[in-house]
């Protein structure tokens, strides 16, 4: 009988071995290169030329549409990092 005090030591001090351990090392993977939807500018916002009301409304369409065209880059950039 003079090992069961023994026994819950000797656990006590495995599981403090195991905690203890130092990791591994592994080499680390090389870093993968941007997803190409992330590589692509967004396009160049339209400069206004003249403040006729046509004008301003051709160029707020395209400024939407660039605005719209840069979200759907940034989109799939952030979808193709997951």
């Amino acid at each position: 009988m003079p090992f069961k005090p023994i026994a819950p030591i000797a656990a006590g001090l495995l599981i403090a071995a195991c905690t203890s351990t130092p990791p591994s090392l592994s080499p680390t993977p090389a870093p993968m290169p941007p997803p190409t939807a992330c590589l692509s500018p967004c396009p160049e916002l339209p400069s206004l030329l003249d403040d006729a009301e046509s004008t301003v409304l051709l160029w707020l369409h395209d400024f939407i549409d660039a605005a719209g065209t840069c979200r759907r880059q940034h989109d799939d950039c952030r979808g193709a990092k997951r």
